[in-house]
C-alpha cells in the first residue's frame, strides 16, 4: 500500500519538472526572439538616420553650390588683377574638332564622355552615372577670348541626343534610352554605357570658374573630393540655379519620406527623456 501511494507523487513530480523545463525553454525562445527583433529594429533605425544624414548633406552641398553660382562676379575679360570666383557669359568660340571616333558622327567644340554602370535595386535595373570615374574630355573652348580648360566640366545643359544624326550607323542598335531624357550608348550590355555632354561653336553659354593670374581655373565644388575641380558650364545662371533648386527639392522630398519612418522613434526618445526628467524631479 505504501509503495502504491508514492507512485502518483513521483508522477506529479516528474510532470512538474517537465513543465518547468518547457516553461524555461519557452522563455528562452521568447528572449532570443526579442533580442533578434531588437537587433533588426536597431539596425533599421541606424540605417534610417544614416540615409537621412546623407540626404541632408546632399541638400547642404547643393545649397552651397547654388550660393557659389549666385555670388560669382560677372566679368567681360580676365586681367592679372582679376581674382576670385567669376562668371563669363558669351558665345562659345573655337573649332569643332572633338569627336569620339567610331561612335559619334559629328565633331564638337567640346565633348565630355560620362561613364554609366549597370545597377539593380528594388525599383529595377538601369545604368547609373558613375560620378567618380574621370571622363575623357576632347576639344578647346574659348569665351570672350578667355580659354576655358579643365580636366572635367560640370554641365547644366541637356545630354547630347543620340540618334541617326549624331551616332554612327553601326552604333544605332546600342542606343539605350531607359525611359529618361539621358540617352546612352551601350558598350557592354548590362555592364557599361556612356553618355555625352557637348558644345557646338556659336552656342551662347555661361561659364563659372576661379580667376587667377589672368586665367580661368577649375574650382573645388561642395561635396566633391579636393582633387576633383571643375568649371561650370550652362546656358545661363538661371538654368544653373534652377537645376540646383530641383536637386534640393528632390532631396527634401526623399528626406521627408525617411523622416516619416523615424518620427515614432524620435517621439519615443523624447517621451523617455520626459519620463526620466519627471522621475528625477519627483525624487
Amino acid at each position: 500500500m505504501a509503495r502504491n501511494s508514492t507512485t502518483p507523487q513521483k508522477h506529479r513530480s516528474t510532470k512538474c519538472h517537465q513543465g518547468n523545463r518547457r516553461g524555461k525553454s519557452k522563455r528562452k525562445g521568447k528572449t532570443a526572439g526579442s533580442r533578434a527583433s531588437r537587433f533588426w529594429l536597431g539596425l533599421l533605425k541606424f540605417l534610417g538616420f544614416f540615409v537621412l544624414a546623407g540626404l541632408l548633406l546632399l541638400y547642404w552641398d547643393s545649397a552651397r553650390l547654388a550660393s557659389l553660382i549666385s555670388h560669382a562676379v560677372p566679368v567681360q575679360q580676365l586681367t592679372a588683377d582679376t581674382n576670385g570666383i567669376v562668371r563669363i557669359e558669351g558665345i562659345a568660340e573655337g573649332e569643332a574638332a572633338a569627336a569620339d571616333e567610331g561612335k559619334l558622327r559629328q565633331r564638337y567644340l567640346l565633348l565630355q564622355k560620362e561613364k554609366f554602370n549597370w545597377h539593380c535595386s528594388k525599383s529595377g535595373c538601369n545604368y547609373m552615372w558613375n560620378e567618380d570615374a574621370v571622363p575623357p574630355v576632347w576639344g578647346n573652348l574659348s569665351i570672350q577670348g578667355v580659354k576655358v580648360e579643365s580636366e572635367r566640366f560640370k554641365f547644366y545643359s541637356d545630354w547630347l541626343p543620340l540618334d541617326y544624326e549624331t551616332v554612327e550607323p553601326d552604333q544605332i542598335a546600342f542606343i539605350h534610352e531607359g525611359g529618361t531624357s539621358r540617352p546612352l550608348l551601350v558598350e557592354s550590355p548590362k555592364e557599361t554605357a556612356y553618355g555625352y555632354h557637348a558644345l557646338m561653336p556659336g552656342e551662347r553659354i555661361t561659364v563659372i570658374g576661379r580667376a587667377a593670374n589672368g586665367h580661368l581655373e577649375p574650382i573645388h565644388l561642395p561635396g566633391e573630393e579636393e582633387d576633383q575641380r571643375m568649371i561650370l558650364i550652362g546656358s545661363s545662371v538661371e538654368e544653373m540655379l534652377s537645376s540646383e533648386k530641383e536637386t534640393q527639392t528632390g532631396v527634401l522630398i526623399a528626406a521627408g519620406f525617411v523622416s516619416l519612418f523615424l518620427v515614432p522613434v524620435i517621439i519615443g526618445w523624447i517621451w523617455k527623456g520626459f519620463r526620466k526628467i519627471q522621475t528625477v524631479h519627483s525624487k
